[in-house]
């Protein structure tokens, strides 16, 4: 993974970090606590869409074919495709299906692997009910999870693609 998506991470686990010691300092019923928790969701959403979106694209941007650099740009790196689990294999196996079969046997052997695929779609089920004018049932420490574990997720996909 580029150091600048680790970057973007870093950024993001720092915020989510200082969210849950603002949120720990507030009254249980403050109003703060709801926004500091939707703010979280669409941060976190966003960052996790944009770095596994971007370890495919950054893939083939090492071919240095300008072409094909803006291609993937406009169809890969920007896309906003959430990310579940689902999406994620699909797009790998949009440009190799020995990359999609890889990730999914990876995540298959995890212990794990049920909570990370329910994390993944948990959190873009939050994200949309928040984007459709709907309330966010999930707490703070739901998407503080689901964002670990979809990094985890995150963390295979980089392995299978680099």
């Amino acid at each position: 993974m580029k150091s600048e998506l680790q970057d973007l991470i870093d950024k993001c686990t720092a915020e989510i970090n200082d969210i849950e010691k603002r949120i720990a300092t507030m009254p249980a019923l403050d109003k703060g606590i709801h926004y500091l928790t939707c703010y979280a969701l669409m941060k976190v959403s966003g960052t996790t869409e944009f770095v596994y979106h971007s370890i495919v694209a950054d893939y083939f941007s090492k071919l240095s074919n300008s072409q094909i650099d803006t291609y993937i740009d406009a169809t890969v790196r920007k896309d906003s495709s959430s990310a579940k689990y689902e999406k994620m294999h699909s797009l790998l196996g949009k440009f190799d299906k020995q990359w999609e079969k890889n990730f999914q046997n990876a995540v298959g052997t995890r212990s794990d692997k049920s909570r990370l695929i329910d994390a993944s779609n948990s959190l873009v089920t939050a994200r949309h009910s928040f984007a459709h004018g709907k309330s966010v049932t999930a707490t703070f420490n739901d998407i503080k999870n689901y964002y670990f574990d979809i990094l985890e997720l995150i963390k295979v996909l980089d392995s299978v693609v680099c």
